[in-house]
Formats: structure tokens, sequence, C-alpha cells
């Protein structure tokens, strides 16, 4: 490794939820960390994926969806993706293609541009979903949201389908600043284990339960007890209803246990153990207009 010519910084995925951003950072780093479901606000913590390369260290931010927060949990997820554009070196903007014969910049990527305001920051604009699009369509957008910003570069891909991820990857040693290694080389995260079993639970609860408990669950980690060939963990699910309680139960556990079930899974491929998991699910009314409870459960104030 070249110290000299070296490069590592921080790179943030920013977007409006649902664009896509969570399935790009897993398929960047080739594992996933973050969670991925076919709804708005999936993601609500910022996870961070690092790509250590020969000639670079890429140190990559998952963010939450920007949109007009509605409650204090939304007001402090979207300041956490804010956040994000004044610590980057690079940012790597996600939209989607108009559609059909929509020729218009959606209000949701409008008010994202607003933010870029900071001299010599270097932008990517990716245009993600190119295979559910017709090029006619890819091409209008890129040249429309060019018009409004004057982005740095421009990359049509496709995260789903890993087209144009190379082209995406050419950019860290291009465009880091010049650095040392922050991490080990082998490191894929440094989101603590805690962080990614519980959005791996909460996943499970967006895929299964979504129209019926629409954003109200918190997880939190109990207890994380490893054993020789074992890891014990106990979480509790915490939602603003009691008639979501149930819901997420199920008759007889039967939601409970696919929920367990489905989220032990993906945690045993990530730690590369067996797992015990355990759920309970309580009642904390209104926690997302909470400013106690929602420190408690891990969304913390930041000032944007």
């Amino acid at each position: 490794m070249n110290q000299s010519s070296f490069k590592s910084g921080f790179v943030t995925l920013l977007g409006r939820p649902n664009v896509g951003k969570s399935t790009l950072l897993n398929k960047l780093i080739g594992q996933q960390i973050s969670i991925t479901a076919d709804k708005p606000q999936t993601t609500r913590n910022n996870i961070r994926g690092i790509i250590t390369e020969e000639s670079y260290q890429a140190i990559i931010l998952d963010t939450p969806g920007i949109h007009l927060p509605k409650n204090e949990l939304h007001k402090r997820i979207v300041n956490y993706a804010t956040q994000s554009i004044h610590d980057s070196d690079l940012i790597f903007f996600l939209t989607e293609p108009f559609p059909g014969q929509y020729n218009t910049i959606h209000n949701g990527d409008l008010s994202i541009i607003e933010h870029f305001k900071l001299p010599d920051q270097k932008i990517i604009l990716v245009i993600n979903k190119i295979d559910q699009s017709n090029p006619e369509s890819v091409l209008k957008t890129i040249g429309t949201l060019n018009e409004r910003f004057n982005f740095t570069e421009t990359v049509p891909i496709s995260a789903l389908k890993d087209k144009g991820l190379d082209t995406l990857k050419t950019f860290f040693p291009k465009y880091l600043p010049q650095g040392i290694p922050l991490f080990e080389a082998d490191q894929m995260t440094d989101t603590p284990e805690r962080v990614i079993v519980g959005e791996f639970v909460r996943e499970q609860i967006m895929r299964n339960c979504f129209q019926e408990v629409p954003y109200g669950a918190a997880v939190v980690i109990d207890a994380f007890k490893e054993e020789k060939r074992k890891i014990n963990i106990f979480a509790t699910i915490f939602v603003e209803k009691e008639t979501h309680k149930r819901i997420i139960i199920g008759k007889q556990g039967s939601m409970l246990k696919k929920v367990g079930t489905l989220s032990r899974q993906k945690i045993e491929r990530l730690l590369g153990v067996d797992v015990y998991l355990s759920l309970h699910v309580k009642v904390a009314k209104n926690w997302i207009n909470n400013p106690r409870k929602l420190s408690e459960f891990g969304y913390s104030d930041l000032k944007a």
C-alpha cells in the first residue's frame, strides 16, 4: 500500500425515501448491513459500510430518506441525513428516472438539492432503477437534473441488478482526499452488531406488518450474550398502541414467531454462529413524539 497516494474519506448516500440507498450500500460492500423493504422510511439509523482496496478506503453512509417531517421521530432522522451533507467528502445523490411522461423534478429531489451549497463539494448524480425504465426517460432525467445543478458526474445504475456499480467504485480513488486507512482492511462496517440486529428485526416487522403498523415500531436490544457456539439475544419491540401489539404478536403468537424466525436467519448469516432470539412486545404510547423515549430507543437529537 502506497501511503503517499492512498485515498480515504466519507461517502454519503443521499436521496428520497425508497430510491434504493440501502440496496446500493449492501451491494457495494457485498453483505447486508442495512435493511431493505419496499416501503418508505425503511432506514432510520445511519448505517456505515466500509470498502478497502489497494488504493483507497471508503466509509459509506446510508442515510434515512429526506422528506417533510411529520413528527419528532421524522424530524430527528431527517436531521441525520442533512447533517451528513456537511460531513462528507463525496456524495452520491440517488434518484430514479421520471415515470412515464412526467418531465418535472420531484419536489423531494428539489428540497435535497437546496442543501448542496458547500463550495467544491463532489456530488455524483446516480440515476437508480434504470432496469425499470426506458432509455428515453433516463436521458430526460439526467438532462433535467443537470440543468438544475452542476453535478460532478452522472451515472445511471441498477443497484438491484449490479449495473453501473463498478463505475461508482472508480470515484472513490478519484475524488476522496489523500489519507490513511481509518479501519482494518477486512472490516465491513463500524456499526455495532446490536444496532444491526435491531434493524434486522425491524425489517421483518416492516415487511410483514407494515400496512397495520406503519412506522410505529422500535426495537431495543436488551441483552447480547455470547457463548462458545451461540449468541443469546433478548430484544423488546416497542409500539404505540395496544392494537399494534396484538398485530405483531398475531394469533397464538404466530406473527411474532414469523418475525423472530426470519430475523434470526439473517442474524445468523451476519454473525456466523447459531443464535437464540427472544422477542417481547411492549406499548410506549406516542413514543414517536416523546423526546425522552426517542433518545432511549437510540434516536438522538441532532441539530441540523
